[in-house]
């Protein structure tokens, strides 16, 4: 039986090994802790004390402390559509192979019925008229309050058909010699004949020094930079009710910049993430039930960079820390009004907001200061037209929280359909490596590369002259 080695036990990872369990002898690595052990000493009040952060890291990924919004969808997510061999066909098949596994888990989409068509319609229409371009997803929410439960008993059933999973490998080493890989940790060796590399978003930096050491290929993803929005959740139910994680895309008119929506998390909070390079994030959470009064999406900027700096995560951390320094080691938040003016908002103004802020662990600042002028124009000239969708959304009293950003990490080269690497029997899946930016297009990608080390382990050919990456 071939030994597989997965590191990260993330959608990706964990999906992977469903596909494996039986049939390979698989050990899943993870740098975090069992999902039984992730938990945030401080959820509203971020430290920076942990070592790792509880939400960043550990058994079910990132994704375990989202709001758990499951959007089954090749257009949103995933960049398995622009690789050769793969395409829109087979991406549609991983897809729905993704839906049915979590369908074995009570997990199914949303049912649409003839008013949702209707309505459907009518939004693309309002949409095209305001020159913004809408993608309606299919989805189901699980919620933030629900997810560990899940992840609990999918990892379960894996352990049960005899994957291993070891918490708290931080692998330092990946050699390749003779057809044998060894994955060594500060306290492990790992031989196997097939890897999956899987760290997530959050190790995408890392996973970059394995790129360049092993001599893989690879290109650099666009960069998404910008903020997370939040309104009273009245303002955007007209869509919301449509389609929970509404997504639109809207050009820019003054440097044809693309701002997206991202992760709506209807009746949600703003929350604050902690990353290990020492600056701060913030994201969004929903339980289930929607229970609070606000709604907040990310609204992103994409900017592709090429040469000298192609790196643009670089360039976004570098917005991120300093964001961090204007804030007092604190994400900044802002009334849209305020920014629109040039002066910053102030806590002690607060009593009279109209959107009464849900993340108490941000400084009340100016945006205007922390983010380039480019970035903060795109954001207003968005808001400015999705407001004739959703009006109010452009309002002085809108909440603006800085920074949200999406490191999409460079994009490894394939050498077969299968995101086999250049380097024999090494795979790579998910967000970290560039393939996907979402919970079902990760998992859609650990499902595609399992494939192709189970073709492998049967001798089948790896039609490695059809599957390069197209060059962007």
């Amino acid at each position: 039986m071939k030994k597989v080695v997965i590191i990260g036990a993330g959608p990706a990872g964990l999906f992977a090994a469903y596909k494996l369990a039986g049939k390979c002898d698989v050990t899943v690595l993870d740098k975090g802790l069992s999902v039984e052990k992730r938990s945030c000493p401080s959820p509203d009040n971020c430290t920076n004390t942990c070592a790792l952060c509880a939400k960043l890291y550990g058994e079910g990924g990132a994704g375990l402390m989202s709001d758990g919004k499951i959007i089954f969808s090749t257009e949103i997510g995933s960049f398995l559509n622009d690789v050769e061999g793969i395409g829109v066909k087979k991406n549609s098949q991983l897809v729905e192979e993704v839906k049915a596994i979590f369908g074995k888990y009570g997990i199914h989409p949303v049912v649409e019925n003839v008013d949702t068509e209707q309505h459907k319609k009518e939004l693309e229409k309002a949409a095209a008229m305001a020159g913004i371009r809408y993608v309606h997803t299919t989805l189901a929410h699980v919620g933030t309050d629900k997810l560990r439960d899940l992840i609990q008993h999918f990892r379960n059933d894996l352990a049960e058909k005899g994957v291993k999973f070891i918490e708290k490998q931080d692998v330092t080493e990946i050699h390749h010699e003779s057809g044998k890989i060894t994955v060594k940790t500060k306290d492990n060796s790992f031989e196997c004949d097939n890897l999956l590399i899987a760290p997530g978003r959050v190790g995408a930096k890392w996973l970059e020094g394995v790129v360049r050491k092993l001599g893989m290929q690879f290109q650099y993803n666009p960069m998404d930079i910008g903020v997370r929005v939040e309104v009273k959740r009245q303002i955007t139910e007209k869509v919301t009710n449509v389609c929970r994680d509404m997504k639109f895309q809207i050009p820019t008119d003054t440097y044809k910049d693309m701002v997206r929506t991202f992760c709506t998390c209807p009746g949600g909070k703003v929350a604050r993430e902690t990353h290990s390079e020492g600056y701060n994030l913030v994201n969004g959470h929903s339980e289930a039930g929607d229970p609070y009064e606000n709604t907040n999406f990310a609204f992103l900027v994409t900017i592709p960079f090429t040469e000298p700096m192609a790196n643009g995560n670089e360039y976004a951390r570098r917005i991120a820390e300093t964001v961090r320094e204007l804030g007092g080691n604190k994400p900044i938040v802002q009334r849209l009004g305020d920014l629109r003016a040039g002066h910053r908002s102030k806590r002690k103004h607060i009593a009279s907001y109209i959107v009464k802020p849900s993340l108490d662990d941000a400084t009340f600042g100016d945006i205007g200061l922390a983010l380039p002028h480019r970035i903060v124009l795109a954001l207003t000239e968005g808001l400015k037209k999705l407001d004739k969708i959703m009006p109010g959304i452009n309002n002085d009293d809108t909440l603006l929280y800085a920074p949200e950003a999406k490191f999409h990490a460079l994009r490894i080269k394939n050498s077969d359909p299968y995101l086999q690497t250049s380097v024999k029997g090494i795979y790579v899946a998910g967000d970290g490596a560039g393939m996907s930016r979402g919970i079902v297009g990760a998992a859609a990608c650990g499902v595609l590369a399992a494939e192709g080390i189970l073709a492998e382990a049967h001798g089948l050919p790896s039609h490695s002259s059809e599957g390069m990456l197209k060059e962007e």
